[in-house]
């Protein structure tokens, strides 16, 4: 791949003038790893049936969650040094403690809240791993930006770059949004950059964040998956079926970021299964994803993510910042344990020179030239 040998040497010598601030959830995530959605569900009726008892036969993990907080943990493993604003209790903090490098800075992780906590079952479903989430979003579900004390301020004002992640879960994401990145634009130079998550559960958040917030010029880059590339899609178009539909379309993934890009004239970066890709301008530029086994999907996005954060703070071309983000990615999915992984490993990959997925490029061709 030609922006391998570049991004190999970029890697070797990092250079970093300004830290990420990264906001504003933690989650302790308990992981319930099964075969296939059939059968597990068959086996839960067949408990209930008979008024309660255990499921075996499936693999669990309890792990450090939220997308801030594995976002700011993958930068960390990348050597990056991020700084983590988030609400939970004095229980979460230390849980936090535990589970997250040691290197990271907590100071700004603020106690006077409550845990919030998921549950993750991965298993197979037709012909395709998928995640299913069941969340008590604690304080994810009401941070605000009066919430944010002057010394996390004075944290954000000095950033190279501010990343707000997990609105879906939060009742005042629209008013975080434009509060944090009113502040920026007016106190400090801060690349912003939202990804809202899995908005499915709660659409009708996304219009006024979008009115409000994005066309009103403060977003810098929306970070999306295929499911909020369509859902966005359907939000500015006045709510047109034919993006939901899209999202079972790989073909049309595309066109719904560029949709999005077009209308809201914001930076988009899309990453999927098979591919990534940046939309800005009319341009589209893409990478097929590397064809790994993947052993765990809860967090890839978050990992994608922090490889794109890394790319835009060193300065990467932007196809030297989507390959990062797809290694990241792919080799998180491929250990497992969800761990992230260093530099010494991504270039390690990167020199071996994985293949690419193949449904990835194909569906690329039409898109980016």
């Amino acid at each position: 791949m030609k922006s391998c040998d570049s991004l190999i040497e970029s890697l070797k010598t990092p250079c970093f003038t300004k830290h990420p601030v990264i906001l504003p959830d933690f989650f302790l995530d308990f992981f319930v790893i099964a075969d296939d959605f059939n059968s597990f569900i068959d086996g839960l009726e067949s408990l209930a049936r008979q008024g309660g008892g255990n499921l075996l036969g499936s693999r669990h993990m309890v792990r450090r969650g939220g997308n801030s907080a594995n976002t700011a943990a993958a930068l960390s493993s990348l050597g990056v040094d991020p700084v983590l604003i988030a609400t939970t209790d004095l229980q979460g903090k230390k849980l936090l403690e535990s589970l997250m490098p040691p290197t990271i800075n907590l100071d700004h992780v603020h106690t006077d809240g409550r845990l919030s906590s998921t549950v993750s079952i991965e298993l197979e479903y037709s012909g395709r791993r998928v995640n299913l989430m069941v969340s008590d979003s604690g304080s994810a579900s009401s941070f605000g930006f009066d919430d944010l004390t002057e010394s996390d301020l004075d944290v954000i004002v000095d950033s190279g770059l501010v990343c707000l992640l997990n609105l879906n879960h939060n009742k005042n994401a629209v008013e975080l949004s434009h509060g944090l990145f009113q502040f920026i634009r007016q106190s400090g130079n801060a690349i912003t950059f939202m990804d809202t998550g899995d908005p499915s559960g709660r659409p009708e958040f996304l219009k006024p964040l979008l009115k409000q917030v994005v066309l009103d010029g403060l977003v810098d880059i929306i970070g999306m998956n295929e499911n909020e590339a369509c859902w966005y899609a359907w939000a500015l178009s006045g709510g047109s079926d034919k993006w939901r539909e899209s999202l079972k379309e790989p073909w049309r993934w595309i066109s719904a970021a560029e949709y999005v890009a077009a209308e809201t004239g914001v930076q988009v970066d899309l990453h999927t299964p098979f591919f990534s890709a940046t939309l800005k301008d009319d341009v589209v530029l893409g990478q097929p994803s590397f064809d790994v086994q993947s052993k765990i999907l809860c967090g890839a996005g978050d990992a994608w993510n922090a490889g794109s954060i890394y790319g835009f703070l060193a300065r990467l071309p932007d196809m030297e910042r989507l390959t990062l983000a797809n290694a990241v990615a792919a080799l998180y999915v491929s250990f497992g344990t969800t761990e992230h992984p260093t530099t010494g490993q991504v270039i390690t990959f990167l020199e071996e020179s994985p293949a690419l997925s193949e449904h990835g490029t194909k569906l690329l061709k039409p898109n980016t030239g």
